[in-house]
């Protein structure tokens, strides 16, 4: 686990990093009073969380934080600020904290414990995030398709955990069922396809008979993590599901209501 820690003031900046180190002995733990030097750090390597200071020189944390989630899409963000100012920015950046100077053992056990994206997502292979908008990552960079749509086919066939899918829900789901889009699926299938053998994933999709779907068991996913109520997963869901699909508000319905619908 790396870490990375930004504060213009140097008495901050090793106090913080005392307790950090306390917290996760094992961590890769490096202290920034520079933002550019902070900012180059990250992109020479990903790393799993900031702790991040918001009153800076030449910049603030807020603008630090939209160029580093640019760098690192899965970085946990936990801005440390003597201020509560910017709460209402930090939360529309989707931090995964906002702590008030001082900060103590006590509260970083806290952030540690509960990241917006557990760290577990940076292994190798594939992991889906569907809290929040969809994006599935590869080697934690993210994975990108031919086709637009064949994206949202990725996230459908997600969320229905391994259910085949018929040919004609995924048309409608995808276009209102208008069936001149036939051909326009089958060229989403064989780009989600042609991706997934592109990273040594092709037995994750199956076909039978005109239907589609996932083989889940083999699938790291946060909302499966969910399902399974383990607590990266628990941890991981702050009210957002695949919020870019208008079809996805069932799932969160039920995410809301804390109901568990896994099928063996």
């Amino acid at each position: 686990m790396r870490i990375l820690i930004v504060d213009d003031e140097p008495l901050i900046l090793n106090g913080e990093a005392a307790l950090i180190r306390q917290c996760a002995p094992e961590a890769q733990i490096e202290s920034f009073c520079d933002p550019a030097e902070a900012l180059r750090a990250l992109q020479k390597q990903p790393a799993d969380i900031v702790f991040l200071d918001i009153e800076l020189p030449k910049t603030n944390g807020i603008t630090l934080a939209k160029q580093m989630k640019a760098l690192c899409p899965l970085l946990n963000i936990v801005f440390v600020t003597a201020y509560d100012d910017y709460y209402a920015e930090a939360i529309g950046l989707r931090a995964s904290g906002y702590l008030q100077k001082p900060v103590t053992k006590q509260q970083i056990e806290e952030e540690l414990c509960n990241l917006r994206h557990p760290v577990a997502e940076r292994r190798n292979g594939m992991f889906v995030r569907t809290f929040g908008s969809f994006e599935v990552f590869f080697n934690g960079t993210p994975l990108h398709f031919h086709y637009n749509k064949t994206k949202e086919l990725f996230a459908y066939l997600i969320d229905r955990r391994g259910t085949l899918v018929s040919r004609d829900e995924l048309i409608t789901v995808l276009w209102g069922g208008e069936e001149r889009h036939n051909s326009y699926f089958k060229q989403l299938l064989k780009d989600l396809r042609d991706k997934l053998e592109q990273i040594g994933c092709g037995d994750l999709l199956l076909t039978n008979h005109g239907t589609v779907g996932l083989l889940c068991d083999k699938i790291a996913c946060d909302y499966f993590d969910w399902i399974h109520g383990f607590p990266r997963g628990i941890n991981a869901y702050r009210g957002e599901y695949m919020r870019q699909f208008s079809w996805s508000e069932e799932t969160r319905i039920m995410l809301e209501g804390g109901q568990t619908i896994w099928e063996d």
